[in-house]
């Protein structure tokens, strides 16, 4: 029995990160040092770029022409709710750009230190989702390359059944782009700088060069334009009813963001000084977000009109093939090239906005056997478990509860932006977030602060009969009324839990409300120096020696 214990806590001391990693704390958590804060303005900038221009913006307004408006007030759609994602990203954003920790820390001020691993948890589910669909966008791409060079690949013999909702040409590119994925995660988020510019420059030029082609080749904006109702079937909406789908599209593409706006200190704690992160997300996204959008409805409408036999060409993929399918053989060279700056596209997103953001929220959770690395790789592995094939080609109520999860994600961001914005006007007290004892300020009760679930509930419940009936509407039937509470569930579930929340901290106050530290307990606050490329590279694998007597207090605890 005792060499059984011995082994044991052999294999688990074998597994733990390297550094003083404990249960609440380790290097990839901890207030970074100005050492590996890289980020610049530029580098912000380009970053959102090779994002946030990618297959699903693209096709981003099909659905909002599905369902019946014209190609104008999907922009108008597209508009709106572009302006509320930045806002939301720019107000996110500060806490990891002033304190330069993660989410998933100062979630820990609202929440508690135990309570904040529920927003986590629900971020962690969906980063496995995402980037499972993201790569399996990515494999499209790869598909399409491997296609230009060998066009024998399209017709590869498909050894997989009817049911199997995918070919193996298309399994073989899917795992060619999950193994490219993998050793981009073992890099740390800072050294992304470089590849961020590359693909951002690509991407975009990639972008305008298939929007210009085709819109030269068709000469005019094409039948989404000119004639939606024949493209659709669809007539134009009245009154009421175009009012309540165009809510409907806001919310959508506030929602496709929802995980996104959570997520913003995850990056802007790379900044090198606090506010850096701003450019990026008040000149890219919207540029990105609404260029990529009216984009994509037009080269769509015009390819409709020169290949009247293709289906509407909305992924960007398929629109590639069919270049390769009806124009003359050179036409390859161009194909190929553009899909590999979407490609490219495809890895910033995968790996960087679900894999690495992931792996975070897992090192948080498990800081003494997780870091980022490891909990990236373990996103990888549940990605390609969920099959992702399916959820994409096959009509399920699973990607309609993914879709709508913002439900869920509105309330988190609510108490979060009220909490340190409204109620804490941005002072933390920096070390209580990494303190499991009854002396910090957000340790609450037994770690978890009841009035952050109190909130989330009271956001959330208005808006569940409506969901339940976007996941399964064959089986659940519900007034008009709750359906509508529904196309307004971001914005209104993330109003009514910060105004709970600030309710419920007025009748009973929680401790260390706007107390800072009195000092730099983790050498964060350094003046900063520039470092050189690849010198952050050099570092120790985490700074936690920098506090030696207050790491002793976590290891006693």
């Amino acid at each position: 029995m005792d060499c059984d214990n011995i082994t044991t806590k052999n294999v688990m001391q074998f597994l733990e990160v390297p550094g003083h990693a404990t249960s609440y704390i380790n290097g990839d958590t901890i207030p970074l040092p100005p050492s590996r804060r890289t980020w610049s303005k530029k580098v912000f900038v380009f970053f959102w770029f090779a994002t946030a221009i990618n297959i699903a913006e693209w096709s981003g307004a099909s659905a909002s022409l599905a369902l019946g408006l014209t190609v104008q007030q999907a922009i108008i759609a597209n508009l709106t709710s572009t302006i509320i994602i930045t806002a939301s990203l720019v107000i996110s954003g500060y806490g990891g750009g002033q304190w330069h920790v993660p989410f998933a820390v100062i979630n820990r001020a609202p929440w508690g230190l135990r309570g904040s691993w529920f927003p986590l948890l629900n971020r962690v589910l969906l980063s496995c989702c995402w980037y499972g669909v993201q790569g399996w966008f990515g494999g499209q791409m790869t598909k399409v390359m491997i296609g230009a060079i060998w066009p024998s690949f399209y017709d590869m013999p498909n050894t997989f059944g009817p049911n199997a909702a995918m070919e193996t040409n298309d399994f073989v590119a899917f795992i060619v782009f999950w193994l490219v994925c993998l050793p981009l995660l073992l890099l740390k988020p800072e050294s992304y700088r470089i590849p961020a510019i590359i693909s951002a420059v690509l991407v975009l030029i990639a972008a305008l060069a298939v929007f210009l082609w085709a819109f030269v080749k068709q000469g005019n904006g094409g039948s989404l334009f000119s004639n939606p109702e024949a493209v659709y079937g669809i007539s134009n909406l009245q009154g009421s009813q175009l009012a309540w789908v165009i809510v409907r599209c806001i919310n959508s593409g506030i929602g496709g963001w929802a995980g996104g706006v959570l997520y913003q200190s995850d990056f802007s704690r790379y900044a090198v000084h606090p506010g850096d992160q701003v450019y990026g997300q008040i000149f890219s996204i919207p540029l990105c977000l609404l260029g990529s959008n009216i984009l994509g409805i037009v080269t769509t409408s015009c390819a409709r009109g020169f290949y009247p036999n293709e289906p509407l060409l909305w992924k960007l993929y398929d629109l590639l093939q069919a270049i390769q399918r009806n124009e003359v053989p050179a036409a390859r060279a161009a194909v190929f090239f553009a899909a590999f700056a979407f490609f490219l596209s495809q890895l910033s997103v995968t790996v960087v906005a679900c894999g690495v953001v992931g792996g975070m929220d897992l090192a948080a959770l498990c800081p003494r056997y997780i870091n980022i690395r490891r909990g990236s790789l373990i996103i990888a592995v549940i990605g390609i478990c969920i099959n992702p094939w399916k959820i994409v080609n096959t009509a399920n109520s699973f990607i309609s509860a993914i879709s709508g999860y913002a439900v869920f994600l509105g309330p988190l961001t609510g108490i979060m932006f009220a909490d340190y914005h409204i109620l804490r006007h941005r002072r933390i007290k920096l070390s209580h977030l990494f303190l499991p004892q009854t002396g910090s300020d957000y340790w609450f009760w037994h770690g978890l602060n009841w009035r952050a679930p109190i909130a989330w509930v009271l956001g959330v419940w208005a808006s569940l009969p409506g969901f339940c009936v976007s996941v399964t509407p064959a089986s659940v039937i519900v007034s008009d009324a709750w359906v509508h509470v529904y196309y307004l569930s971001w914005p209104l579930s993330a109003c009514i839990s910060a105004m709970v929340w600030m309710i419920l901290n007025t009748i009973s106050p929680a401790p260390g409300i706007g107390e800072v530290d009195d000092n730099d307990v983790f050498g964060t606050f350094e003046e900063f120096r520039d470092p050189k490329d690849g010198e952050a590279e050099k570092e120790e694998p985490d700074h936690l020696s920098k506090s030696p007597t207050y790491i002793a207090s976590f290891e006693h605890t």
